[in-house]
């Protein structure tokens, strides 16, 4: 699952990072570029990666985290001397928490140790952001490639999780709607659906996106709906199944999963009902 978030952020900062920049650190005086430099020493980079100037005269590293990790400090210390050592040019660090279920006690913005008092130390900031504590008012007001993430913003007062969601997914959506192209509207709106699993089950953001009519022209939402489907329905027909015909071997559940037609799927629910064996039920046509 994080790794759908992982990638839905690196993808809404390689379209806007001059935007991210503005939202993470502060507008940028210089031009904005990605940074794609493979850093071979460390297995995976940090997420997004954002030189400024030209020449280049500073880095912006950014790094989104969604679950907590006790030693992601260490990590983005690491890519942080990294890319000193490659570019030589300061670099400025910042951690994202996107929920507060990615907070962890070693997570506090420094790394300073000293083993030999005196005779040298470490000493490594870092700036972290805990998204849900700006203002979801304050994300939707923000430049249009970083909206989305005003899904994961700290929620009007007296409503539940829930309504309170709707109330910005809506606002979202006016604002995507008017102001952005149908095309980049859509995967907007994509993106803020993802996100909101951050806070939400899928069922329940669904719930929320499936009253935006420019969602139902999305390719990716409908898939993720149609994925959300075919798995309950899955889950209809074996309780059915098995309250008539008990717990079906590995062989039926596989040949089960490797059905993707929904309209079918809905079909084996009314069979199921009356079967007299597993087989009969697989082959409803």
């Amino acid at each position: 699952m994080a790794m759908t978030f992982d990638a839905t952020l690196k993808d809404m900062g390689r379209e806007s990072p001059s935007a991210f920049l503005a939202t993470f650190d502060q507008p940028p005086a210089l031009p904005v570029k990605l940074l794609n430099v493979d850093l071979s020493t460390v297995t995976a980079l940090a997420d997004l990666i954002l030189g400024l100037g030209d020449p280049l005269a500073e880095i912006v590293q950014l790094d989104f985290q969604s679950s907590a990790a006790a030693w992601k400090h260490a990590d983005v210390m690491a890519y942080h001397v990294l890319l000193f050592a490659h570019y030589h040019v300061p670099v400025h660090t910042v951690i994202i928490l996107l929920r507060p279920e990615a907070a962890h006690a070693n997570m506090n913005g420094a790394i300073r140790y000293a083993p030999r008092p005196g005779r040298g130390s470490m000493d490594f900031s870092y700036e972290v952001v805990r998204l849900w504590e700006r203002p979801a008012e304050e994300l939707l007001r923000a430049d249009l490639g970083v909206v989305p993430l005003a899904m994961l913003g700290r929620l009007p007062e007296n409503l539940s999780l829930e309504d309170g969601l709707t109330a910005i997914a809506q606002r979202l959506a006016e604002r995507i709607t008017k102001e952005a192209p149908p095309d980049r509207a859509r995967k907007l709106l994509t993106d803020a659906y993802l996100l909101t699993g951050l806070r939400l089950r899928r069922d329940a953001a669904a719930r929320i996106f499936r009253g935006v009519r420019a969602m139902h022209e999305s390719d990716t939402y409908l898939a993720i709906l149609d994925e959300g489907q075919e798995k309950a329905t899955r889950e209809s027909i074996l309780a059915f199944g098995e309250e008539r015909l008990g717990t079906p071997d590995e062989s039926i559940k596989e040949q089960l999963g490797n059905i993707t037609d929904l309209a079918r799927l809905k079909r084996m629910v009314r069979r199921a009902a009356k079967a007299a064996s597993w087989q009969e039920i697989l082959a409803t046509p």
